[in-house]
């Protein structure tokens, strides 16, 4: 393993044989912490995993009635009170979701416990059990902005925004015959990040929607950073009379929170580069079974495959859902990132998104 050896020879510790001499009658030092570098944070999916709702068996375990037009037609009435009979007009379907199982298998190899039953500084299993967790949690942020034909996994904000050009079924209800289930989908917004474009867009959003406006906004770090300058250069410093700054005075520049139009808008490591997603939260949900929120089914033997080891899983039942796809609205194509590239991505697969504008395949 890297680094097991090669720190003879620098700071207080001898090279050569004597180096060697001493590592070999020597206990390491270890600090008992495993310090992770791969993933990332998901505040999105933080707050959707804080406010589930439950959802149980059945077929559609997540279904709720959407109305998409009128029962009854306003009529303008004479002096006689003369009226048209009212006919019955269809208004309600059902919008049908099921359960997405995302699973970590975990393995336990049975002189493990032989091989750390004396002399362990960090428990090997109590370590890859933490790490499915979060594995499990980074794979869900990734797949809440992701883009997949694949019908196992999640229903992501890409389908529940889209106004039928990349995902023209969504929840079992086909967008083009029912006009009233797109969402707001605005391709090449190239010049969206700044105060006047985002402000504007929070109107535009807000009048696709009839008037309700959005909770907060999505971005990549990259865009929301642009977004922030574009307040930085707004910045003025006043010094009031006979005020003087001491050595210990500290003047601050620029947000670490942003707000337009009293919506915030947040940084997402997850949201792919030019990319934003307007959300209100009346109508977006995680559904997740009680009895599958992050349940471990606990080690099986492998005795019966021939080999003297555990296997168990953990595994998730959820999706997200959007109850009023108007409600919210997806921009691609933002440019002017304020670094080239991104930050490292996460350590699961790439999916496909929609950015830049282009239709998703």
């Amino acid at each position: 393993m890297s680094g097991s050896l090669n720190a003879l020879g620098t700071g207080i510790l001898p090279g050569g044989l004597t180096g060697a001499q001493l590592a070999a009658i020597t206990r390491r030092a270890v600090i008992p912490t495993v310090f992770t570098q791969i993933y990332q944070s998901h505040p999105l999916l933080s707050l959707l995993l804080s406010n589930t709702q439950a959802a149980m068996g059945g077929v559609g375990q997540i279904t709720f009635p959407v109305q998409g037009q009128s029962f009854v037609n306003f009529q303008w009435g004479s002096f006689a009170g003369d009226f048209q009979i009212p006919q019955d007009q269809v208004a309600i379907q059902n919008a049908t979701f099921n359960l997405k199982a995302g699973m970590v298998p975990i393995g336990f190899f049975g002189f493990e416990a032989i091989v750390q039953s004396s002399e362990v500084i960090i428990p090997k299993l109590r370590v890859v059990t933490s790490d499915a967790a979060t594995v499990c949690k980074q794979a869900l942020a990734q797949s809440l902005y992701s883009y997949t034909t694949n019908p196992l996994a999640l229903d992501s904000l890409v389908g529940a925004y889209d106004n039928g050009a990349n995902v023209n079924t969504y929840g079992g209800i086909n967008r083009t015959s029912n006009p009233f289930w797109q969402g707001q989908y605005y391709p090449n917004s190239a010049t969206i990040a700044n105060r006047v474009g985002v402000a504007q867009a929070l109107v535009k959003v807000q009048s696709g929607a009839g008037g309700e406006g959005v909770d907060f906004c999505v971005m990549n770090p990259v865009n929301w950073a642009t977004l922030m300058a574009d307040f930085i250069q707004s910045e003025q410093f006043f010094t009031t009379p006979r005020s003087m700054y001491s050595r210990d005075s500290v003047v601050n520049s620029g947000f670490r929170a942003i707000r337009l139009l009293d919506t915030p808008v947040f940084a997402d490591p997850f949201c792919p580069v030019g990319e934003m997603y307007m959300i209100n939260s009346r109508y977006l949900a995680a559904f997740m079974h009680p009895s599958l929120q992050f349940y471990f089914t606990g080690f099986e033997s492998l005795i019966p495959q021939g080999q003297l080891a555990s296997i168990g899983v953990l595994v998730v039942g959820l999706d997200v859902c959007c109850m009023k796809p108007s409600s919210g609205a997806h921009f691609t194509g933002i440019t002017a990132p304020a670094w080239p590239g991104a930050p490292p991505p996460p350590p699961q697969p790439a999916s496909l998104t929609a950015f830049a504008g282009q239709p998703l395949q």
